[in-house]
């Protein structure tokens, strides 16, 4: 057996027997289960580690003996390529993804005796489903045969390797994979904190959960950005968002981890959300394993340009059958899936059913008297889980569906959930120092002017309907983060300061990038001949296209003929256009050269790089780029871009807001008996004092029963 395949084998043995030895350890209480179980998590992650080191150490010195090597690098690339190429394929990334898993494992296992004031129970559980789903990954990454050996005739044909495709040698792919990974390993905590609370209701499950979720929703957002900049920078897909399912996939993991800090933050302050939080730090994994399925089996979907897998059939059912029952790692991640989601909903239901009902509140006489921190949380949280199961309704309501009218539908449906969602963020930050009558009117008036704004749009052409629509809800939300921002200062200390800023610079981000997707992707401007239904227009030599300011000539076309790279990077024709780019007449580019390679063979032709030209300015870009159709004519995409600055500032400031919030975030315990080592009722900290609103409703409540004395 290779050195690789026994590291697998052992670690995934070692997975198998710390889930097994915690599991006992918790029901008899037995010290020596506990302590194996600590060796042999610890064995895991070493081991894990180790294979990782071996197979990166087989692309660094460029080892084609081992078939995934081969099929990924070649001896000419940079170390920083082949270093990435670790992570190119399905197997390398399964194997990252389980070391970060592993890494989660590990460091709450060394951590647990400083961990005092967690109880045993929950430690034992917590560490048992860690570890649990790390040796079912992997089982899979075991029959994915990682280390198999390359077979002679690869080897004859490439002895170098069969590279690595053009697209993949940028920077942005070099941080995409391992960043979104880390993400999703990161949300393996929140479920088993999750599981572990609904097992053991430790009332400081949140201290682990959230760190952890904070971390991977910081992780999510740097993926989704990265991935963002790499398709509209690289690919010349003309855009960085296609609602793509592969796409749409990776944003239910973020959707729901939002949603999940949003209630775990009050439950750590208040003890509210006490099924809401574990089921959703529960789901935010299940949304990992769906996001993984769905690109793996992204030949299930007609229209994705994530083709992954080969499938056969005429419907999105028969591919998905086919894939089902060839593929046997899509299988794999299809039943944990089911498996996941199902235990998550049996834990919920049997925590329902024993939970104390709260006493039943009398009606408020006021609608406006609704408003509340409590209400307003739950609010948004209704509003994330409700947009993410429409986009999971979507996605297999499209499976047939082209991908232009894919784009139309999402971007209809999911913008009336973007308003709503900006909609309350604007009344949660405003109420209280308004008062809940005027930010009642302020919602109520938001949703009114969003309708008729959105009717006005349509009816009078004016402005795009759904931009219009978008606008007022986005316009107060922006503005009410900045004010918000602006008075976040804490006199003597800057630690309560950042504290208070931090979640008003994260609405800031997400208002920016909402309102920016929103614009940029509707009020792009594209040439007055363009033909209908297209995106690019035909050019001959010499002819120049219009779009705002910007005037592109075609200047000149050259095609050659060429035999470069081999395996992933072959090529055999190169065309380059030349173009001079203009802006109210005068030059911006003159002889702006793009590049494109391709692979023709027969009647097939593969672009196999495209280049892109973007000029940004403060307000806009232009998005330039070229197919060759013969020496005289060029198919030409050149279109205007609104709002990417903003957009990716929005990105920045969600990733530092979180960031910030994550270093100064500090929650006191709950006490633990030091005799049983469970959470002490008696000794809990009490909560912090009550809101604004708590106060309000005591002195209403008072002044009630000073009235009605003062009657009789």
């Amino acid at each position: 057996m290779d050195a690789g395949e026994s590291l697998i084998v052992i670690g995934t043995l070692a997975a198998i027997g710390a889930a097994l030895a915690r599991t006992l350890a918790m029901g008899r209480k037995d010290r020596l289960l506990t302590e194996a179980s600590v060796v042999l998590s610890v064995l895991t992650f070493v081991s894990i580690s180790a294979a990782l080191l071996l197979l990166t150490d087989y692309f660094l010195s460029s080892n084609m003996d081992y078939l995934y090597v081969w099929s990924n690098s070649s001896t000419d690339l940079s170390a920083v390529y082949k270093l990435s190429g670790v992570w190119a394929g399905a197997e390398g990334s399964f194997l990252l993804w389980i070391w970060f898993m592993a890494l989660v494992l590990v460091v709450e296992v060394l951590l647990e005796p400083k961990r005092k004031y967690l109880g045993s129970k929950f430690h034992g559980a917590f560490q048992a489903t860690v570890a649990a789903i790390i040796s079912l990954f992997m089982i899979l990454l075991w029959q994915m045969d990682l280390f198999a050996r390359t077979g002679s005739f690869n080897q004859t044909w490439l002895p170098n390797g069969y590279g690595m495709n053009l697209l993949l040698q940028t920077p942005e792919m070099v941080l995409h994979p391992p960043v979104v990974f880390a993400g999703y390993a990161f949300c393996v905590a929140a479920f088993a904190a999750a599981l572990a609370y609904l097992v053991s209701d430790d009332p400081n499950w949140f201290k682990i959960s959230l760190p952890w979720s904070r971390l991977g929703w910081i992780f999510l957002t740097l993926g989704i950005g990265v991935g963002a900049i790499w398709a509209y920078y690289v690919l010349g897909w003309g855009g960085y968002w296609a609602w793509d399912p592969v796409e749409t996939a990776s944003l239910l993991p973020w959707l729901i981890t939002s949603a999940f800090l949003h209630t775990v933050v009050r439950h750590s302050r208040k003890g509210e959300y006490k099924l809401w939080s574990p089921v959703l730090g529960m789901l935010s994994f299940v949304a990992v394993i769906f996001a993984t399925f769905a690109t793996r089996a992204g030949s299930v979907w007609a229209q994705s340009v994530h083709n992954f897998g080969s499938s056969v059939g005429t419907s999105g059912s028969a591919r998905l059958s086919y894939l089902l029952q060839n593929d046997g790692t899509i299988l794999g991640i299809f039943s944990l899936m089911l498996t996941l989601f199902a235990l998550t909903v049996f834990l919920a239901y049997s925590r329902y059913r024993t939970m104390e009902r709260p006493e039943e509140q009398p009606e408020p006489e006021k609608l406006s008297e609704y408003i509340s921190d409590k209400n307003n949380t739950m609010l948004t949280v209704m509003l994330l889980v409700i947009t993410s199961a429409v986009m999971v309704l979507l996605m297999f309501k499209n499976l047939n569906a082209s991908q232009g009218s894919n784009y139309a539908e999402f971007n209809q449906k999911l913008s009336i959930f973007f308003v709503g969602l900006m909609t309350t963020m604007s009344i949660c930050l405003v109420w209280k120092f308004t008062g809940k009558e005027i930010a009642f009117y302020l919602g109520s008036g938001l949703i009114v002017a969003s309708i008729a704004a959105g009717v006005v749009g349509a009816v009078t052409g004016w402005i795009d309907a759904l931009v219009a629509f978008s606008l007022p809800a986005y316009a107060v939300a922006l503005g009410v983060s900045i004010v918000k921002l602006a008075r976040s200062r804490v006199v003597g200390s800057a630690r309560k300061t950042f504290q208070k800023a931090s979640p008003h610079l994260i609405h800031l981000g997400v208002a920016m990038v909402l309102v920016s997707f929103i614009i940029s992707t509707n009020m792009q401007s594209f040439p007055s001949n363009l033909v209908s239904g297209t995106t690019s227009i035909e050019m001959s030599l010499g002819q120049e296209a219009k779009v705002g300011d910007y005037t592109v000539r075609l200047v000149a076309l050259t095609a050659s003929d060429v035999s470069s790279g081999s395996g992933a990077t072959s090529v055999n024709a190169v065309r380059e256009g030349t173009m001079d780019v203009m802006k109210s007449g005068h030059a911006l580019r003159s002889g702006l050269v793009l590049t494109d390679l391709y692979l023709i063979r027969g009647v097939e032709t593969q672009v196999v790089d495209a280049e892109v030209y973007v000029y940004k300015s403060l307000a806009n870009d232009l998005y330039l780029d070229f197919q060759w159709m013969s020496n005289t004519t060029a198919l030409v995409q050149m279109k205007v871009v609104p709002m990417m600055n903003a957009l990716w500032g929005g990105f920045g400031l969600l990733v530092i807001g979180l960031a910030i919030r994550t270093a100064v975030w500090q929650q006191e315990p709950k006490e633990i008996d030091a005799r049983t080592g469970t959470p002490d009722r008696k000794k809990e900290v009490a909560p912090p004092p009550a809101k604004t609103q708590d106060y309000e409703a005591l002195v209403e409540e008072e002044l009630k029963k000073f009235k009605e004395s003062r009657s009789r």
